[in-house]
């Protein structure tokens, strides 16, 4: 093999290493809910499996020392075959057992290091079926690792900024097999071989490509909904839309729930009556109670896009700028009669961004800053739920203006804003804080939710809801505890609990038992 042709195998190798690679942190992140530790564990198994198929090469390189040339380049498209089909059906297999395992996050790293291990064959054998032992080995060594570098970065760059917004999940696993299969297929063809033994490797490898394309579909269906249902998947469940993009998967099902890389993040509904409130969007009626005049709100994160269609149609309100980081958020809202019209709404600034960068680069400021955030323990959390993060929107609040945000029931986190913001209050799990004193106002609230429309529809008939509409008021409850909590109360009741910073990153590192159950 002479340099340049194991230059090109080294780079493009790299290239479909790391794409498998960026393939699988984003299915293993699905499969877990993307908990902080996620990446961490399955870099761990993907750089064990290198280095074992590090081991396995060096025993053929030990064995194929007076082998010819044919022998070199076979075994080495034979590896490069078996790594690319396989790496293929690693997210069909750990999709096809997930609903059985009895841990498939844990059973599943395993499957990603034994591939990863016939995808760490690769640089090892090109760099001894393709540099003579002589004095310039140690410069053709690196000639091939920066190759290897080169395709790393390529993957990286272009499957992970460019064909996960083109390429659904089953095509771009299909298009990486494909190459795979071509590289594989010009080691094998260039050796030398007879004529027939040509014609049937060529024949093995353009079934193998056709068995890859045409199995594709049915390998590669439902692999969402099993990953993400696990023991209670049952055949023929379908979600009713999945959006597949570089900042992350949204996945809808047919009832309305709507997932983010495969975590909970509501429902498709803006009702607050009691019975049908299932996404508990009463706490975006909130609002009315604790500010007077919320003209301009912030909304950091879209979720399904209830709780937007619920604050836009606020009767105060006159403007709300969204900010949001994954536009299938916004491609969902469009499917959807619920939150749809909010799209044509005037009143309705959508921005796709990160929050806290939007936040560090304006200087505007709002009355309400409101955000429905991600499950506290999920990777990136503290970015929403840090004191730094507090600080810095307590800088875009009008006077007499609330953050009002998710805590998602974690007790560091009211910790964290009743140490922040020197009057709070606690609304079921959510946390509203202000610089300045306000009050919660129950018939201001109860005026605001009888004059609320949405689609031209009254949210309440007081004739026919009136009972509802006073437990939605007054509620006391839920899930155990009071629904409503002052400042002090949280104080004490979190003393042990830590205050939430970007470098301790509490609520996604820290032991979760310190967070009650009932919250």
């Amino acid at each position: 093999m002479r340099l340049f042709a194991a230059f090109v195998i080294a780079t493009v190798s790299g290239y479909i290493a790391l794409s498998y690679e960026i393939l699988w942190v984003r299915i293993y992140g699905f499969l877990t809910e993307s908990p902080a530790d996620a990446f961490g564990f399955l870099l761990g198994s993907y750089l064990a499996g290198i280095a074992i198929g590090a081991f396995i090469a060096r025993l053929f390189c030990c064995h194929a020392e007076d082998s010819g040339r044919e022998k070199r380049l076979y075994v080495l498209g034979l590896f490069t075959l078996a790594a690319n089909v396989l790496g293929f059906l690693v997210i069909p297999v750990i999709a096809a057992y997930a609903p059985s395992w009895n841990d498939p996050e844990i059973w599943s790293l395993w499957i990603f290091a034994a591939v990863a291990a016939l995808l760490g064959t690769s640089l090892p054998l090109v760099a001894h079926f393709g540099i003579p032992p002589n004095e310039k080995v140690g410069a053709r060594l690196s000639y091939l690792y920066l190759g290897n570098i080169l395709g790393s970065a390529a993957g990286s760059l272009t499957t992970g900024f460019w064909l996960l917004d083109i390429l659904t999940l089953r095509s771009l696993a299909v298009f990486l097999a494909l190459l795979g299969v071509t590289v594989s297929g010009v080691l094998i063809l260039v050796a030398p071989a007879s004529l027939r033994r040509r014609f049937y490797t060529a024949c093995t490898l353009i079934a193998t490509a056709v068995l890859i394309v045409s199995s594709s579909p049915g390998l590669y269906y439902a692999v969402y909904e099993k990953l993400l249902y696990k023991s209670d998947y049952e055949v023929g469940m379908r979600f009713a839309y999945v959006y597949e993009g570089k900042s992350g998967i949204v996945s809808v099902s047919t009832s309305g729930v709507v997932y983010g890389g495969g975590s909970y993040e509501g429902q498709l509904n803006t009702c607050p009556l009691p019975a049908r409130d299932g996404n508990r969007v009463v706490r975006a009626y909130v609002v009315a109670s604790f500010h007077p005049d919320p003209k301009q709100i912030l909304v950091i994160g879209l979720g399904s896009g209830s709780w937007l269609q619920v604050l836009v149609n606020h009767p105060d309100v006159r403007s709300v700028t969204v900010i949001e980081i994954n536009p299938g958020y916004v491609e969902l809202m469009k499917r959807s009669p619920v939150v749809a019209s909010v799209l044509a709404n005037p009143k309705v600034e959508f921005v796709i961004d990160d929050g806290r960068r939007f936040m560090r680069r304006t200087d505007r400021r709002f009355d309400v800053i409101v955000q429905n955030t991600m499950a506290y323990w999920r990777a990136h959390a503290t970015n929403l739920l840090s004191r730094e993060y507090l600080e810095l929107t307590r800088k875009h609040l009008k006077k007499g203006g609330v953050v009002y945000y998710n805590t998602t029931a974690a007790s560091a986190s009211h910790k964290t804003g009743a140490t922040v913001f020197p009057y709070v209050w606690r609304f079921q799990n959510m946390l509203i804080a202000s610089d300045w004193p306000f009050e919660i106002d129950r018939e201001r609230w109860r005026r605001k939710m009888l004059q609320w429309q949405i689609d031209g529809e009254h949210v309440i008939d007081f004739a026919r809801h009136s009972g509802e509409l006073e437990k939605i008021l007054y509620q006391e409850e839920w899930r155990g505890v009071a629904a409503w909590e002052d400042r002090a109360s949280i104080l004490r009741r979190t003393r042990e609990d830590p205050v939430i910073t970007d470098d301790n990153m509490a609520t996604e590192w820290w032991a979760y038992g310190t967070y009650p159950e009932a919250w």
